[in-house]
């Protein structure tokens, strides 16, 4: 996200925030990258509940 965030930067298009993901698998947790601060979803999602996870995926492409 930091490495998105330089680069981004750099071509001279900053974004307001870099949206990330890490998943185990079957486990998935949602990051947000704003400015310098890293905002992390305390909520955990498992892919039994891929209709959010499909969600908060899509979300992040729209913004």
């Amino acid at each position: 996200m930091i490495a998105a965030q330089l680069f981004n930067q750099r071509e001279q298009s900053p974004l307001p925030c870099i949206y990330g993901a890490v998943t185990y698998g079957t486990d998935w947790k949602f990051l947000k990258l704003v400015d310098q601060t890293v905002y992390i979803d305390k909520e955990e999602y498992h892919i039994s509940n891929i209709n959010k996870i499909m969600g908060i995926l899509v979300y992040m492409v729209e913004k």
